[in-house]
């Protein structure tokens, strides 16, 4: 993408008005998880602008270019990481992104925010590792593709509110989830009509915000839907499709209450449900795929998926997802496999989210087990999983299957 493009791109897709940072919000301590996710995005967005002043300097040369690449660093990790450079200012606050998406992620409970994070967190991790690149290199040409690197991983970070899966990024997360809701802003019941201004929020989503008429509210601001109700408008989110489904597994809810919703939230497309599946090691050692399906999966892998990740998975546009990088970043941060189920099923390929058969979703699943050394078994990975599967996390297996290369990968034949 060029640098240009990405640039207006990020500057897109601004997040729903009333949900804006206060003036000067970056010098304080963010005191509620809306405040936190609010200045990860700030972060992310300040790590961009610092990246972009050496492209966009009428003079530039190395040690330019590489001073924009620092502060972007300092931006991204926060100032008690071990890759803060002091010597450098910092463009965000002192927590950074990764700290404040950590901190977000820092918790027993598992509101849907959490697997988009997961996704942000790879995101930010990856622009920073991009970065220490563009450190190293020599020549301006080698510097500028480690840079446009980090600026399309921090593209799909930062995200865009008309999404709430992982490609959502921070915008989609505070755009759809309760993460929107700012601290002791009124909440109501997300699966019934909105009565009063305020936030309407069910199972961690937010589906509504409704606003007074003389709000001076612009519909543009963002919403899938909006509505005129009474003495109020109604921003009903991308994320307001769920409701039907989440509303009618709520003994609460009768049909006749989730008949009384405005008809604007009976959205007939409701996402795929997340499927979990089991990668624990077996008492045979094995995992739940088999080497047909991983030599499948492989086949279906670089028809849909080597544009981005690559043709050996390592990563080009989207981050790794094989080998010991990956594997290690997954279990520092928890990762479940039913999480990188999800990112596949729901979202994957990027342009066309969902549109494989759930036999091939199935083979690249198993594609991408064998490739980080998992070993195969007989059973099949299943192509309809169950909610009893996939509390596993990922991991460096402790008896891996062949013998892993450089990367950490084993190689599907």
């Amino acid at each position: 993408m060029a640098l240009t493009g990405l640039l207006r791109s990020l500057a897109a897709g601004a997040v729903l008005a009333a949900l804006a940072v206060p003036s000067g919000f970056a010098a304080s301590q963010p005191a509620s998880d809306h405040a936190r996710a609010e200045a990860a995005l700030s972060d992310i967005r300040a790590a961009v602008t610092a990246i972009m002043e050496a492209e966009n300097a009428t003079s530039s040369g190395p040690a330019r270019y590489k001073l924009s690449a620092k502060r972007a660093i300092n931006a991204l990790v926060g100032s008690h990481d071990p890759a803060f450079d002091s010597k450098v200012s910092n463009p965000g606050n002192a927590t950074g992104a990764i700290g404040e998406v950590n901190h977000l992620l820092d918790r027993i409970a598992n509101p849907p925010f959490v697997p988009i994070l997961h996704g942000v967190l790879i995101n930010l991790q990856s622009a920073v590792a991009s970065l220490q690149d563009a450190l190293k290199t020599r020549g301006i040409d080698d510097y500028e593709e480690s840079a446009s690197q980090a600026l399309e991983t921090l593209e799909i970070a930062e995200g865009r509110p008309d999404a709430y899966d992982v490609f959502g990024g921070m915008e989609g997360a505070i755009a759809n989830t309760e993460l929107g809701v700012p601290a002791g802003a009124p909440r109501a019941d997300g699966c019934a009509a909105p009565k009063s201004p305020g936030y309407g929020v069910t199972h961690g989503w937010l589906v509504w915000r409704a606003v007074p008429l003389d709000d001076n509210a612009d519909p543009a601001d963002g919403g899938a839907i909006v509505r005129k109700e009474g003495s109020m408008l109604v921003f009903y989110t991308p994320a307001a499709a769920m409701v039907h489904h989440l509303c009618a597994t709520a003994p609460e809810h009768s049909a006749a209450h989730t008949k009384a919703r405005p008809a604007a939230v009976q959205v007939t497309k409701t996402p795929p449900p997340v499927r979990l599946i089991r990668v624990a090691d077996s008492s045979d050692g094995s995992v739940s795929y088999t080497e047909a399906q991983a030599r499948s999966g492989k086949a279906i892998y670089m028809q849909h998926c080597d544009s981005c990740h690559g043709k050996n998975l390592q990563g080009v546009s989207a981050p790794a997802i094989a080998g010991t990088e990956f594997l290690t970043v997954s279990h520092k941060n928890n990762y479940t496999v039913s999480i990188l189920n999800t990112i596949v099923t729901q979202n994957m390929p990027f342009n066309d989210p969902g549109g494989l058969k759930p036999t091939e979703y199935a083979d690249v699943m198993s594609f991408l087990l064998a490739s980080n050394c998992f070993p195969a078994g007989k059973t099949p990975y299943p192509s309809d999983p169950g909610s009893t599967f996939g509390t596993a996390k990922i991991s460096i297996p402790a008896h891996p299957a062949g013998t892993p290369d450089k990367n950490g990968m084993c190689e599907v034949k």
